[in-house]
């Protein structure tokens, strides 16, 4: 692992909007776009100012042909995982959208709005295991599958009642608990402000 993990998105402007942040084990950047739904043959580098106004910049320059899309995913590749970065999205937390992500893998998906709403995913082979707004109330087809991650990240007490948490440190023991358990990682530089390959849904 490159030892960049993810809980940095609880510390970044991503809050402002809120973000939804999907991985999956083994894709590229374009199948991860695909699978969710997205134009891939349209897909271009963007940064993340440029993919918030781009649906809008295209429309003032006179094309029509996008009237019906409504935002941009953009999308790259860490340690062994794809990732994609919703800003302000909620796309990589729809069971749907997971069942096809998921398919012949492993995929996660992590979402924080504004209202300090929060949603961990977990899926397998097209199969949502694990899903929760809160680590007590879990959901999908075995959602005691990831106790035991739960617990050692500090998510959960050892008894499986939950520690007194704020959300926000919920959530980035949550966030560490992808890193250390799954390995994923989320590049903050180029996330933040380099180019990922986006495209429009």
């Amino acid at each position: 692992m490159s030892g960049v993990g993810v809980d940095w998105l609880e510390d970044s402007t991503f809050l402002e909007f809120g973000y939804c942040v999907t991985f999956a084990r083994g894709l590229d950047a374009v199948e991860l776009l695909r699978r969710m739904g997205c134009d891939v043959a349209t897909a271009a580098m963007k940064t993340r100012i440029d993919a918030n106004h781009w649906i809008e910049d295209l429309l003032d320059d006179g094309h029509p042909d996008v009237g019906d899309k409504e935002w941009v995913i953009r999308a790259g590749e860490s340690d062994g995982w794809a990732f994609a970065v919703e800003d302000g999205g909620i796309r990589g937390i729809d069971e749907e959208v997971l069942v096809e992500v998921s398919a012949g893998t492993v995929a996660m998906s992590i979402f924080r709005n504004v209202n300090a709403v929060t949603v961990f995913s977990y899926a397998e082979s097209g199969l949502v295991v694990c899903q929760y707004e809160s680590p007590l109330q879990r959901g999908g087809s075995d959602p005691d599958r990831l106790v035991p991650e739960l617990i050692r990240a500090g998510v959960l007490c050892p008894g499986g009642d939950m520690p007194d948490l704020g959300i926000a440190e919920e959530q980035r023991l949550t966030l560490r608990m992808m890193h250390a358990e799954f390995g994923v990682t989320l590049p903050q530089e180029t996330v933040e402000d380099g180019e990922l390959l986006a495209a429009m849904i």
